[in-house]
């Protein structure tokens, strides 16, 4: 029969967050091929393995499993979810290079315009390079940050309700990140938590670096999945 974790009360469990791989029999088997489709990701080819196996982890505990990491025995369903996660991913990093461009062409089209016109236009050129330079730098850096703030939750979103399309229903992502403040916050900090550990993968599993940011992940999957459990409406 199987078994289910106790509903979480209060707030994500900081500690289990870390720890609840360990909870499986079969956890290091599981976490080093995770840590082989992570060193793929350099290619580009592990990254829909990476995402559908956080995808059903993260599911796996909204519904309270004991033991959320699931098998790696159907690897073209877990490839498959995965590529939903990518695509919203991409689509969001490619808006944010979209609105980069247009920043550019703002700054450039005046540039060719006024090129040849003497010193003093120069001159005007140098400044108005400069300023473009720092705006677009700014954008960067602002996009990035929010960015990184506002993707679990619409990745949340996407692999829960199973469509592309729902990880940009942003006025429902921004509900549920309001809604939930206190315990997505906390997510965020787990994971850069476990980011900063993962950079110590010898030392921290003895299996080297993939393996232990593979690890990183699932310690997302675990707190981004108690906040979706907590909070008192669907994502």
């Amino acid at each position: 029969m199987a078994t289910t974790a106790p509903a979480p009360t209060g707030s994500v469990d900081f500690g289990r967050s870390f720890t609840f791989v360990t909870e499986d029999p079969e956890w290091v088997k599981k976490i080093l091929i995770g840590g082989a489709f992570s060193l793929a990701c350099v290619f580009l080819v592990g990254v829909p393995f990476v995402l559908g196996y956080f995808s059903r982890t993260l599911r796996n505990v909204v519904a309270g499993e004991a033991r959320p990491l699931p098998e790696w025995d159907d690897l073209g369903g877990i490839f498959n979810e995965g590529l939903r996660l990518t695509a919203v991913y991409l689509l969001y990093t490619l808006g944010i290079l979209a609105v980069l461009a247009l920043i550019g062409a703002a700054v450039v089209l005046p540039v060719v315009a006024l090129s040849g016109a003497g010193d003093r236009a120069s001159d005007a050129l140098g400044v108005l390079g400069g300023l473009g330079i720092v705006a677009g730098y700014g954008f960067l850096m602002l996009a990035s940050l929010a960015l990184a703030v506002y993707l679990p939750a619409a990745l949340a979103r996407s692999a829960l309700r199973g469509t592309v399309g729902d990880g940009f229903a942003w006025r429902e992502i921004l509900a549920f990140i309001t809604a939930n403040l206190g315990n997505y916050f906390l997510t965020l900090v787990i994971y850069l938590l476990a980011s900063f550990l993962s950079q110590f993968g010898f030392i921290l599993c003895c299996v080297g670096i993939f393996p232990a940011a593979f690890w990183g992940y699932m310690v997302l999957a675990c707190a981004l999945g108690q906040t979706v459990r907590l909070s008192q409406s669907p994502i």
